[in-house]
């Protein structure tokens, strides 16, 4: 069961596509701090740092200073420091794996060809989402899409999950017979999300839920237990509707960037979708 409500619930499902989301950094991070003429192709090219006599490429330290500026590190001296060692250190075990053969290995000749396929990928799905700017038309759409998807009201539901039914029904006749769900679903419920909070769950618009929780709910007045056990994707629910009321969705302005995703999302799948179907695949 869902135990948090989310708006544009569909954002983030196509996970191959998630890599594009991340806005591309101006020219060079790295030439930034090393001055204007270190953002020419020429310059990237250069030796960062020879090791054994192989260069590592300023390109290179690049894109680790990337990645830790993608976590959150500062572009600062320690941080420069610390992708020089990590250059340096993969240098030298990826020249050890060489010299006793590794890179010869099936396996290991995979990984490395799917690592570069993997890095073609992202590249590729970063070009085609800055290709064409996302109109205004583009994000209304997308949004009364998903204020569609999520429907009018929002239900709040008291629940514990178990991975019988003959055991949903056993906890079932025990709250018939005057007992709390509440109580019942910190001692058996399945549901680390709810269980601490006896079983109560956040409130989750129409759309959010899984079909059969939402038929067995939406008829059911505030308080009121549903007459048996609901088969849920994770096992067998015992609920009861704690409360519901009308879903009012977030103004379109508040969520300009998760619409801009979700529509270099659906440009994504429609251009992949455009090639597969053109594609000979054997």
């Amino acid at each position: 069961m869902t135990a948090t409500p989310r708006f544009l619930y569909s954002i983030g499902r196509c996970a191959a596509l998630a890599s594009v989301l991340a806005v591309s950094a101006p020219a060079s991070l790295w030439a930034q701090a090393q001055g204007p003429a270190a953002a020419s192709a020429e310059a990237l090219g250069r030796p960062f740092v020879t090791v054994n006599g192989e260069a590592q490429s300023v390109a290179r330290a690049e894109v680790l200073l990337r990645e830790q500026l993608a976590r959150g590190a500062p572009n600062s001296p320690q941080v420069q420091s610390a992708v020089r060692d990590a250059l340096v250190n993969q240098a030298l075990m990826a020249q050890a794996a060489t010299k006793d053969g590794l890179d010869k290995l099936p396996l290991v000749q995979a990984q490395i060809e799917l690592a570069r396929q993997a890095v073609l990928m992202q590249a590729w799905q970063q070009q085609l989402a800055q290709s064409k700017e996302i109109t205004d038309d583009e994000l209304k759409q997308e949004y009364d899409r998903q204020v569609k998807l999520l429907g009018s009201r929002q239900f709040r539901l008291r629940h514990l999950l178990v991975n019988e039914e003959a055991t949903a029904k056993l906890l079932l006749d025990r709250v018939k017979a005057g007992g709390k769900i509440a109580d019942l679903a910190a001692e058996y419920s399945l549901d680390e999300a709810t269980r601490s909070a006896g079983g109560l769950t956040d409130w989750m618009a129409q759309g959010e839920m899984v079909p059969a929780l939402l038929k067995a709910v939406e008829s059911l007045k505030a308080g009121q237990l549903a007459s048996a056990p609901v088969r849920g994707l994770a096992g067998w629910h015992v609920l009861a509707l704690e409360d519901a009321r009308a879903f009012t969705p977030p103004a379109r302005d508040t969520l300009k960037p998760q619409l801009q995703r979700a529509v270099i999302q659906q440009r994504l799948q429609a251009a992949l979708e455009k090639m597969r179907e053109t594609a000979k695949v054997e």
